[in-house]
């Protein structure tokens, strides 16, 4: 079963899903933004926000091919499963939100001061019972960091995800960042989270590392998947980290090596100048650019459909 904003779906239904993307989010709403780069000016926050926009964007996105996305906004800014609710029914396109926090500068106030256990319980309830008046389930869990390792408030998350995990069995999506600064194996914060996560009992299968094509290595991306984790290049189209062709190249010598079915696929757009309505390819981008490359590539049609359509559904599935 995969929940979605609208209900419980057949994974079989799913069809095309991007895994990794923002609909409605805002992040001028989060608490800490102090904690954010100084100099950064407020008109570079991910914010996406009109409702007539967003429809057509989705549309369009169906109109290509999607069928689905995994709306990753948080509590703590801007998420809100009413409207996407009402956004999945206009546009006709599945919508799986998504419980957990995303890293500190925009985790609520609350998460500091509440133990591990009663954070588990609320994001356990998130997925069960339901969020609102309307009781909107979520789908997966949301684990980030955005510092050189995963520490803080930002562990304890962590923390709570896993127990969060145990009970109900959604998969969890990270955050990880590609900064230079990241003292870790081939810079894939994934690694730490993994291993965190094995201590708790979580097991690698239900793991999704996330932003991996931020500043990736293919040995490190081989052994996580190797170890069942699902390997996810979603921010695709964003250059100034790794050209697509680097990209494309990168999931074809993944695919040669045997994880076909650990590779996710997505583009994390998060800004209205990302937008069609901003003369960019919005949610299309993937089908118009990247897949063409890796069919070049000579990456099959089977080895894309397991990639857009049978992997995202198996890692959304709530046994």
């Amino acid at each position: 079963m995969i929940q979605t904003v609208l209900g419980p779906i057949d994974p079989g239904e799913l069809g095309v899903c991007l895994p990794h993307e923002h609909i409605w989010c805002d992040q001028r709403l989060g608490p800490r933004k102090d904690l954010l780069a100084a100099t950064r000016p407020e008109s570079t926050y991910m914010r996406l926000d009109d409702f007539d926009v967003m429809v057509s964007e989705l549309t369009a996105y169906r109109r290509a091919g999607g069928r689905a996305m995994v709306e990753v906004t948080c509590d703590g800014w801007g998420r809100d499963l009413e409207v996407l609710a009402r956004l999945s029914e206009a546009a006709e396109v599945h919508i799986v939100a998504t419980s957990g926090f995303y890293i500190e500068p925009h985790i609520p106030g609350f998460v500091h001061e509440w133990s591990i256990e009663r954070l588990a319980d609320h994001i356990t309830r998130e997925i069960e019972e339901g969020i609102g008046a309307g009781k909107r389930r979520c789908g997966l869990f949301k684990s980030a960091i955005h510092r050189a390792r995963v520490e803080g408030v930002e562990l304890k998350v962590l923390m709570a995800v896993a127990v969060a995990q145990k009970r109900t069995g959604a998969v969890i999506t990270t955050h990880t960042t590609g900064d230079r600064r990241m003292e870790v194996p081939g810079g894939v914060a994934g690694v730490q989270q993994l291993e965190i996560l094995k201590s708790e009992g979580v097991s690698p299968s239900r793991l999704i590392v996330g932003h991996v094509d931020e500043r990736p290595d293919i040995d490190v991306l081989s052994r996580l998947a190797a170890q069942g984790c699902f390997i996810q290049f979603d921010v695709i189209g964003k250059e100034h980290y790794v050209l697509d062709q680097t990209r494309a190249e990168l999931v074809h010598a993944l695919v040669r090596r045997g994880y076909v079915d650990n590779l996710l696929l997505s583009q994390d757009t998060n800004r209205q100048t990302d937008l069609h309505s901003a003369g960019r390819s919005g949610y299309c981008h993937i089908f118009e650019d990247f897949l063409p490359r890796l069919g070049a590539l000579g990456v099959t049609a089977g080895e894309i459909r397991k990639m857009m359509v049978a992997n995202p559904a198996r890692a959304l599935d709530i046994a």
